[in-house]
């Protein structure tokens, strides 16, 4: 996903020399008239979220905003229940807010090969936008994500995420492995399946970040601990067109969240923007009975899914 929402202070910063605050205070002499340096832009809070607060909402964002927020308003309360039922009763209310929320943004998804239908499947994708979470949320059945620890401080995002029965793992600790492990575990024996971004992070979408093997090790702990062999599926997630216009690698940042920029700027940028063409695309699935090991499967995911983004992108830079 993208780097962390605000920018920590710079240790690095030699004393005696002015800040950052200080900078833009100073006075700028141009063509003999002094004037002040432009001010950084303010930030406020938007349900846990940093935001631009001189960020203009078009009136096509604001007519989005408004239904996403209603499609929210009639599916959390009922969701907030129905996570805490057994069996795969949590989904089919988080898949329909998914699949709204895909719609009312502009999204034209087309979906194609055969996803695997029995069974727990782990799935794994390559990683662009936040946007990913809600076309996948509505394409893949019963279906937790596997995310970063961060996220779930991530104001109203976590709280929703947690809805959606997200499973937070932190890479940084390691004694945390067996715990996160267990949950991943546990979600399997219960019939749901997972989807997983081995990247890492997100990108432009035009080329696919190596894939971290150590994410795949759950299908080694999934066949010693439960007896299970479970499939793992690559998925290719591509963005191609916006408005009818074929995204460049200039146009990228459109539909990609990379950088430092906000969640909620980007989100409103999104909002503003026209309609989006999107494409979801099922590889063959593979598991460890078949003589992969974690790390063939990291890679054939990786290269399968690296190929077909490229032949969707139409090979454009």
């Amino acid at each position: 996903m993208a780097n962390q929402l605000n920018n920590s202070q710079n240790p690095d910063a030699i004393p005696g020399t002015p800040s950052t605050a200080d900078t833009s205070k100073a006075l700028n002499t141009r063509n003999g008239n002094v004037t002040a340096a432009p001010q950084p832009a303010t930030q406020v809070e938007y349900g846990g979220l940093s935001g631009s607060a001189k960020a203009e909402w078009s009136f096509r964002a604001r007519r989005r905003l408004f239904y996403v927020l209603l499609c929210l308003l009639i599916v959390v309360p009922i969701q907030a229940v129905l996570k805490y039922l057994p069996g795969g009763l949590w989904w089919p209310w988080a898949g329909l807010f998914h699949t709204l929320f895909t719609k009312v943004v502009g999204v034209n998804l087309t979906v194609t090969g055969k996803r695997h239908r029995k069974g727990p499947v782990l799935f794994v994708s390559n990683h662009i936008s936040w946007l990913d979470i809600v076309i996948l949320g509505g394409v893949l059945p019963r279906s937790s994500f596997v995310a970063k620890s961060q996220i779930a401080g991530w104001g109203a995002v976590g709280w929703l995420a947690k809805l959606q029965r997200t499973i937070f793992v932190n890479r940084e600790r390691r004694h945390d492995s067996s715990r996160q492990s267990n949950a991943m575990l546990d979600a399997i024996a219960k019939g749901d399946s997972l989807i997983l971004f081995p990247e890492g992070t997100s990108t432009l979408g035009q080329t696919v970040s190596p894939f971290k093997s150590s994410l795949f090790a759950v299908a080694e702990q999934a066949r010693k601990n439960l007896g299970k062999d479970v499939i793992v599926q690559p998925v290719t997630l591509a963005f191609t067109d916006v408005d009818g216009i074929p995204l460049t690698r200039q146009r990228r940042p459109l539909v990609a969240w990379v950088g430092d920029m906000e969640l909620v700027d980007h989100a409103r940028e999104v909002l503003a923007t026209g309609s989006i063409k999107a494409h979801v695309h099922f590889h063959d699935p593979m598991t460890l009975r078949e003589g992969f090991t974690r790390k063939a499967m990291a890679l054939q995911a990786s290269a399968d899914i690296a190929a077909k983004l490229d032949k969707l992108n139409g090979h454009r830079a």
